[in-house]
């Protein structure tokens, strides 16, 4: 995890996930490790070049394209109306006026909510309020199938500590206190996009939030 929200993505985007990268009129195949911040070098392991050679692990220093293969996120535009809490979130919050403002202005509040396919919010119900009060009708959001049992332990991780925390005194304070609702360094967001899937044996440890 870096203080910096670009670095951030790039992260989840590209690390553990098979990717096709082009570089120097060749193409490469293979699972990524690791990603150079600023030259945006790749490690990647069980790589075929160019469909027939293989090669094993790679270090490609200046690539030109990196496009994953597989897990792919799955983003879709949703009307913000057909969007509804999760049936434990029973905090009361408001949005920063920054995510509101973002919202307005760019019509994104800054990172993708994450949902399920039926609409019920796993996480960014105040990117979601946002949305509403800056007027939008839709917005673009992260959407995940999963099981009620996944979709209830992925919530519980995404707002532990407020859960924790909670008391009868500060149930109106905003969910989640640290970026991953509230600002493009989106911390606790992770990728949620490597769990989508209909297994039962995914882990949860095995995630970044």
């Amino acid at each position: 995890m870096t203080g910096n929200p670009f670095h951030n993505t790039l992260d989840w985007a590209l690390q553990g996930k098979y990717a096709r990268v082009v570089a120097a009129g060749r193409t490469y195949k293979g699972w990524v490790e690791r990603v150079h911040h600023d030259r945006g070098s790749v490690v990647m392991h069980n790589v075929t070049a160019d469909d027939t050679e293989e090669l094993g692990s790679v270090f490609i220093r200046t690539p030109d394209i990196v496009e994953v293969i597989k897990p792919k996120k799955r983003v879709e535009w949703r009307d913000v109306d057909e969007l509804q809490p999760f049936p434990d979130h029973n905090l009361d919050f408001e949005p920063k006026d920054e995510i509101i403002r973002a919202c307005y202005r760019n019509q994104y509040a800054e990172s993708f909510p994450v949902v399920r396919e039926d609409g019920t919010i796993i996480n960014g119900h105040k990117r979601i309020k946002a949305a509403r009060v800056a007027g939008l009708d839709h917005h673009p959001v992260e959407v995940l199938t999963v099981t009620d049992d996944q979709a209830a332990e992925l919530f519980a991780v995404a707002h532990r500590s407020q859960l924790e925390n909670a008391t009868d005194d500060d149930l109106n304070e905003p969910e989640d206190q640290d970026s991953s609702e509230d600002s493009s360094t989106d911390s606790n967001q992770g990728d949620y996009s490597s769990l989508a899937k209909t297994s039962s044996n995914i882990s949860l440890d095995d995630y970044a939030w």
